[in-house]
């Protein structure tokens, strides 16, 4: 192999490395970091069942066996 072919073959290899690291999960996502700041998204208000089986459960957890 000569070194225009080798040349050609590390480039489209480099090429393919860098496409590869754009796939489409990793659009959008946050590249800088806030400390202390929470930049998620917001959770969901939780029905008063759901409320409730919480504290069941957070009282099972409590009591003494």
């Amino acid at each position: 192999m000569n070194k225009a072919t080798a040349l050609k073959v590390g480039l489209i290899l480099a090429l393919a490395a860098g496409l590869a690291g754009c796939r489409e999960e990793e659009q959008g996502r946050p590249l800088s970091h806030q400390p202390g700041v929470y930049t998620g998204k917001k959770d969901e208000k939780l029905d008063a069942a759901q409320v409730e089986a919480l504290r069941e459960r957070s009282r099972l957890q409590n009591s003494k066996q």
